[in-house]
Order: structure tokens, then sequence, then C-alpha cells
């Protein structure tokens, strides 16, 4: 019987699926975004609103997107989107990074050899990789669904870039901060160039570490000639170009007398149980107690070539802290020894060339050595060491140690010729705009402050050619020449003719006339890609002369402070006076569940394109959304299946919203004068939005998807979507009540739209497109935020909060009744209640039982059978009567015995 009322209820119908379909629908969306030029469109539309300018830091051009990639390139897009729709202009202009190591390494592996390879040719190759690795991650980006224009970007290649960047040099140079000096860098044997310490990071490795006698060969009034000297170092490859031994000259030394030893030795006072334990020495007898002052001058046979002298010197960096209290001095291979040989007069000793190996200029002392690996003549020298009785120890110890980050190899600290940038006379400026700057986390700025105030110098020149020039010239005596002339001129020339040409080209064509005909050559060196990365900012504001810095926000790793957001900030200060950006944000690293980082040998990755290409985009940037990314952020098969789980909740909510709007006219329907529980389901949802819109403006994403979560859950789910359904397939299709909650679907839908907008990029635009409304925009993406302020006044929010503390009450007393039989469903209850006296205006709400979902509900006095809640007294009983074949609620009676009076008016009505 009940099958011939089916067809007379308002099921609700909607072209949009229940099942998310993601990997097939999305590339289709992200063609038509593409085709009608959407994020073009909506440009235009906010050209007269505030300019918001996001600043993308440049992924380097070199291989697939990894999930770092995804979540920084989100993180970015979900900011522009919202922006975009919330009352600002918000241009998303992607960068690369395209010169440098990776690059010619790739472009090497192909076979070619660059050091025989003509060098434009070698560059030309160089390019072409780049720019086809830039486009196949822009293809990439694209699946992710980035809200750009993939044709306006900026490549650290481009012809324009070269020259802001030359001019930042040149503006350097002029300002008295570029210069060229013999200093020691961090040097990397496996790439050949030099390395900024923003190219470094430390792993841990095996080293030997050795302690090695010195003898005293001319002694002075408080030592003796014979006694020996004790240095401890962890490189003992360097001991070839030991060049001084430091002391302390306050600090206290004693010579000892081991029990198991004919020799004397002078260590530091506090360091003699250490180093007697590490060494082995037994009953230690204290010969003589010194100041480090009366050690100065001191002359010693350098351990391995005893017709070498050398002499104790004061170091201000010597402590008591480790080794042995006197430092093995080798100028060539440290920043201090460089200091103290060049105070007493020395150069600088470093016999290593660029591929790590020991020159020609080690032969004087130790032929065997020469074009031997550095690393590989540790086992050697510790021979030779102990064949002299001068090894007093050799250990492995693992310590953490300076690494390319490029290469994953060790690097060494190597005298060398390179170009710095001097940051003393800059660094007030620098510092007073990291103070200007906001940060998130907070403490990010006092990290780029400390960063920033520790660095004095900043090397500059890599010994690569897949780079931009850096611009000197030398005499036949290798003289630097160089002016402001010169370089006016030279950089103009390759202004007009490209920076190959200065590879290309012969030096004269690059020298104004005086300076022409006198065998000047050019520098070979380039310029460090941190230069190129951190000149963008100024290279985009010389291209867009309408984006002015600073820029509004930076947004990268954590690993960045030593990176782009330093050298961005040194450059734009340098450059113009100002901050690149006035707020730096930075994200964590991605890890697997259980917290270890992701690698190829672990088989932990997780590849975004293949994710996407499987569960869909939009769970990925869910994922990100649901991060809190200043922190380091995990992704795994079951968090992915959390948040799968997640998206179909929402999804599922839209489906069933959409669905109940199929016939509902927004202009026609719209319903102003409303019931008083609609009027809460919308006090609701403004305090919902206010809330989404300030975790938006606060970047707070996990705020938004987990405040959506609940919405989604409690106010719709749970409570409002759920007794509406009585209304929205039972009623007269255009009865008032009806279009009354049709008015408050559609604005929830507005609002789930508006939240998740930003994040479900695609999914939002399907709803979109599925939605039946006048005056449709072709896009989603085109449109701003809906305004939705439907506050209520504090009475009655404390009144509907009462309301919904009755119904819990309600609810608890019905699974009670459902565990002891007495009902099987809700709709089957009659529920007594007796409020408590301070809640008795509640009776007087309309509709409560059709709210709480109870066939009824009946205010009475309590009997000995009603249970105490929080608000009332309670009864559950199961109705007596029967059921309507349409609506399913109980009544007394039904008409012709099928269906109640409600139904019986809907079917007959005219």
């Amino acid at each position: 019987m009940a099958n011939k009322y089916k067809d007379t209820l308002l099921i609700g119908q909607t072209s949009f699926d229940m099942r998310a379909g993601l990997k097939d629908k999305e590339p289709v969306f992200e063609k038509f975004w593409e085709e009608n030029h959407i994020y073009q469109q909506k440009l235009a539309l906010n050209q007269q609103k505030p300019l918001f300018m996001l600043h993308d830091g440049p992924p380097y051009a070199n291989g697939d997107l990894h999930i770092g990639h995804a979540l920084n390139k989100t993180l970015k897009d979900m900011i522009i989107r919202w922006k975009n729709s919330y009352g600002y202009q918000a241009p998303f202009i992607m960068g690369w990074d395209t010169h440098g190591l990776p690059i010619e390494t790739a472009v090497t592996k192909t076979g070619v050899d660059r050091k025989t390879m003509d060098p434009v040719a070698f560059r030309k190759l160089c390019e072409k990789y780049a720019l086809e690795q830039v486009d196949k991650q822009a293809l990439q980006f694209k699946r992710l669904g980035m809200f750009t224009d993939y044709n306006t970007k900026y490549v650290t290649l481009d012809h324009d870039f070269e020259i802001s960047e030359l001019r930042l040099f040149q503006k350097m140079y002029e300002k008295g901060l570029i210069y060229k000096a013999l200093k020691p860098i961090y040097w990397s044997p496996s790439s050949e160039s030099a390395l900024a310490e923003s190219e470094i990071e430390y792993a841990d490795i095996k080293s030997p570490t050795i302690f090695v006698a010195c003898e005293i060969t001319t002694g002075n009034s408080h030592v003796e000639s014979g006694v020996n000297l004790v240095i401890w170092t962890t490189t003992p490859w360097t001991i070839p170009s030991n060049q001084l031994i430091a002391v302390g000259q306050t600090m206290n030394y004693v010579i000892v007398q081991p029990a198991n030893e004919s020799r004397q030795f002078i260590i530091a006072e506090q360091l003699v149980n250490s180093v007697s334990e590490a060494i082995g020495w037994e009953s230690i007898n204290i010969i003589k107690h010194l100041k480090g002052i009366e050690l100065l001058g001191l002359e010693y046979a350098h351990p391995l070539y005893s017709s070498k002298k050398s002499q104790v010197v004061h170091g201000d960096h010597v402590t008591a802290e480790a080794g042995t209290g006197l430092v093995h001095t080798a100028g060539g291979f440290g920043e201090d020894d460089y200091v103290i040989v060049k105070k007493h007069g020395l150069e600088p000793f470093a016999p290593i060339d660029n591929q790590g190996k020991f020159t020609e200029e080690i032969a004087q002392y130790d032929p065997s050595l020469v074009g031997k690996f550095y690393d590989d003549t540790n086992k050697e020298i510790g021979q030779r060491l102990a064949e002299t009785k001068n090894l007093l120890k050799l250990k492995f110890i693992s310590h953490s140690y300076p690494h390319d980050w490029r290469t994953k190899k060790p690097v060494i600290y190597r005298c060398t010729l390179q170009w710095f940038v001097g940051l003393e006379n800059a660094k007030a400026e620098i510092l007073h705009n990291v103070d200007q700057i906001t940060t998130n986390p907070k403490w990010a700025k006092q990290r780029l402050y400390q960063v920033l105030d520790d660095r004095t110098d900043w090397t500059i020149s890599r010994q690569r050619l897949w780079g931009v020039p850096i611009i000197g010239f030398y005499n036949s005596h290798d003289e630097l020449i160089l002016n402001s002339e010169i370089l006016e001129f030279a950089i103009s020339k390759i202004a007009e003719l490209g920076t190959n040409s200065w590879f290309e080209l012969p030096t004269d064509v690059f020298l104004p006339e005086q300076w022409k005909n006198q065998n000047l050559r050019k520098e070979k060196d380039i310029l460090d890609v941190w230069f190129d990365s951190g000149s963008s900012a100024i290279a985009l504001q010389q291209r867009f002369a309408q984006y002015k810095l600073p820029y509004d926000i930076y947004l990268e790793g954590n690993d960045q402070y030593r990176g782009w957001f330093n050298a961005s900030m040194i450059n734009s200060t340098v450059y113009g006076g100002v901050a690149p950006y006035k707020k730096l944000v930075s994200h964590g690293m991605t890890t697997d569940e259980k917290g270890n980082k992701m690698s190829k040998s672990l088989g932990n990755g997780i590849d975004p394109i293949n994710f996407a290409n499987d569960l869909g985009a939009d769970i990925l940037r869910l994922w990100v959304a649901s991060t809190d990314y200043t922190d380091d952020q995990k992704i795994g098969p079951e968090i992915i299946k959390q948040v799968s789980e997640t998206y179909r909740k929402f999804r599922n909510t839209m489906r069933f919203i959409l669905a109940n709007l199929a016939d509902f006219d927004s202009q026609e329907h719209y319903q102003n004068d409303l019931a008083e529980v609609d009027k809460f389901a919308l006090h609701n949802l403004t305090e919902f939005k206010t809330k989404i819109v300030e975790a938006y403006e606060n970047l707070q994403y996990n705020i938004v998807y987990n405040a959506t979560i609940n919405y989604v859950t409690k106010d719709l789910s749970a409570f409002y979507l759920d007794f509406i359904k009585d209304i929205l397939y039972v009623e007269a299709q255009d009865s008032l009540r009806r279009r009354q909650v049709q008015t408050v679907l559609f604005e929830q839908l507005w609002v789930l739209i508006d939240t998740l907008r930003p994040i479900l990029v695609h999914t939002v635009e399907e709803v979109y497109q599925s939605l039946s409304i006048g005056n449709k925009a072709a896009s989603v993406h085109l449109l701003d935020v809906r305004k939705q302020e439907f506050e209520q006044s504090s009475e009655f929010v404390k009144k509907w909060a009462s309301v919904m503390e009755l119904r819990d009450d309600i609810n608890k007393a019905l699974e009670v009744a459902r565990e002891n039989k007495i009902i099987n469903k809700a709709f089957e209850a009659t529920i007594e209640v007796e409020l408590k006296p301070q809640y008795a205006d509640l009776a007087k709400v309309e509709n409560l039982a059709q709210i709480f979902i109870v066939s009824q509900l009946n205010f009475v006095k309590k009997t000995e059978n009603f249970v105490e809640q929080n608000l009332a007294f309670t009864n559950v009983k199961l109705r007596d009567g029967v059921k309507c074949e349409r609506c399913w609620g109980i009544f007394d009676e039904l008409i012709n015995q099928e269906i109640c009076q409600r139904c019986y008016e809907v079917v007959n009505q005219k």
C-alpha cells in the first residue's frame, strides 16, 4: 500500500555524484579553468581592489615534484584564493630557480664533458634542460589545482632577471660591499665549488682523531727544548699544512710526565684527566705549572717534517673545553687559523686543489702526497706520525660534520680567492628591517635576526659555468681591474648581448675605450644561486612596476632562514633600503606517520602526482589544510584514510543540500521571515563563518578544517539537516515551511562553498556547476565570499542554547528507552516532560516534537516514573496509534486508514 504514496514524497535529486571520481573529474575542471582563463578573469574583476602580494619562492628546476612542493604550493594557493575572494587583487606569479650545479650535473650525466666543451654550447644545453624541467613541474603544479597563469612566471635564467641581478651586484659594488679576497670558505670537492653557509647541512661521519706530539726545539726561561707540545685534530690530512700552534695566554698549562712515557708533554691543566684517559697515560706526574703567556714564542719542529720550524702564538679562540688546550693551526683550512697566520705575517698554506687533491705546493715537504685526495691521506699521515713517535693516539669517533647540501658529500674549509659581500656596513639596516616584519611562528623573527646578526660575509662566487657571470677583469699580474665606469659599461653590454656573450666574446667587447687593448682577461666565476633567487623580489618589482616592495608575505620551509629568507632580506635592503616582505611564514618538513624523514631508500615517500591521479588532488589539499604546517607534518595510509573520510562527509553534506535545492529558485522562493529554529541555525552559521574568516586571515587552515568538521557534524548532520527531512520530503512543494528551510539550506550551501573553495577547489567547482541559480558566473572561483550576517540577540541565543540542552536531555532519555526495548525509533516515542521552573518558557517553543524528531512531546506534571535530567524530568513511552503510510508518523487515527491529515492535504491539494 505504501508504494502508491512514495512518488508523492519530494525526495531530492541532483546531478552531483555521490561517488567523487576525482581522478577523472579534476583534469576536466583544470582544462576548463585554463581554456576559460578563470584566473585572469578573477584578477581583472579585482583590478580596483587593494593589492595583496605573495611572492613565490622558486623551487629548483630539477626533477619531479615531491610532497614538500605540494604542501608549499598548496598553502600558497589557499592564501591566494582566499585573498582574491575576500576584497583583494592577489596575483600568483610562480617562479623557478634555474642555475647552478644540479643542472650542470644532470647535463653532464648525459655524456657531456663540461671542461672540454665550448662554454656557450654547454650553457645552452643547461638552459634547454632547465626550461624542460620548468615546463614539467608547471604541468605537475597544474594537476594540483594552482590558481595562476603559467605564462606569467619568473625564471632566474630569463634575460631581464639576469640583468636585474647584475644591477644589484653593481649597487652593492658602488656601496663598497663587494670585495675579492683570499679567505677560508666552505669548499665542496664533489661540486668543485665554494659554498655559502646556507648551502651546508650537517650529517654524522666517522673520523680519525689524533693526538700529536710536537717537540720544542728552542725553549725559553720557562720551558726547555725537548719538551713536547700536544695538539689534537679530527682532520689528520691538515697536519702537513700546520703553520703554528695557538694557546690561550691567560690559560693555565702544565708540563706532565706520564709513568709509561720517557718524554714530557705540555697540555692545559683543566684537560689533564681527559687527555690522559684518551691517550692512555698512566700515573701522571705534574712537573710544572705554566701560564699560556709563558709558552709564547717557543719554537717546535713540525711533527712530520722535522726541518720545518714553527712557533707558539696566542689565539683568542683557544679554550679548555676540548682537545688539549693547544690548537693545531693550518691557516689555509680554518677561519680562526687564517686570522692568526695573517696576524703573524704568514701566508695561508692550502695545498689542496678544487677536487680536494694535494697540489705541487706540498712537494717541497712531501712529494708523495701530490695528487692524492685529502681524505685518502689520513691513514698514511697517521702511519708516518707513528713512525716518528709523534702519534700519541689515534681513534675513530662519530661526529656531526658539514656536507654539501646538493651532493650530500663532506666539504672542507679551504683558503681560496673568492668574491664576498661584506655585510658589516649594511647590517644595522638589515637588522632594522627584520625588526619591522611579523612572522609565523612568532619565534621565527628571532631566528632570522640571529642568523643575519651572526653573518659577516657572504661568499657569492661559484666556480661553475651555468649561472650569471661575476663582472671583473684581471691584468697580467692577476690584479683585479674594476671600477664603476667599467662595471656600468660591461653590464650595459651584457644587457644588449645576453649573458652568454660574456663566455663567448673577447674581453675588450665589455670594456670602455680607455681600457681596451690591455690584454685584460675576464672573471670566470659565476654568482651564487642564492644571489639569483634572493634577487627575485627586486627583479619582479622591476618587471611589474605596480608590485612595490615590500611584498605582503613570503611562505617557505623552515630551512630557508639560512637560505632564501636570508638572501632576500640582504639583497632587498642593500638595493632599495626596504625589507622584501612584511610577513614571513615558515612550514616544517613532511614525514611519514612514524615521524621519519621521507626518502627513496626508506621507500616512504609519496609522489603527489600519483596521489592526485589515484585519490584526487582535493584529498591531498585537504590533508594540507588539516596539518599544523608550522611544525613537521605527517602523512601516510592511516592519515590519508582519515582525511578521505572527512572529505566524504563534506561531499555527502553538500550533495544532500544540493538535492534538496533542486526546485528552489533563490530569487522567487527565498524567505526573509523564518521560524525561530531557522534563525538559530543561521545564527550558528554566522558564528561559524566568522571563525572561518578569522582563521583564513590568520593562515590557520587546520582551524578551518576542524571547525568545518565540527559544523558539518554537529550543527548540520546531527541537528538541522536531520529534522528538516520531514519538512523537505513530506510538505507540499511550495509550502511556506518548506521554502523557509530551503532558504536556510541555500545559505548553508554558500557557507560551505566559501569555506571549502580555497581547499577543495575541484569539488566546490563541481558543487557550483550542479547548483541551479540565476546569473551564474562561469566558475565558482570568480566569486567573492558571500555576506552572511544573521546574528541574533543574546537573549534569543541563550533561549535556544537551552532548547539544545533540552534536546540533549531528551536524546539521553530516548537512548535509555531504546536500551530498555521501550521503543525502536525516536519517531515512535511520546516524551512526557516537566520543565524545571527556570526553563518553563521553553514549553512555548513551536514544533519541538518535530525539531527533536519524536512523535509527541507533552508538557505534564512528573510522576514517579520520570527521570531527572539537566533541564527537565522526562518519561518515554511508546506512542499508541497507527503509522501513516506516507510520512511514517504515528497518529491516533488516519484518513482512509492510510495517511495522516497533513499528508492527505498535500496529496489532494489542487
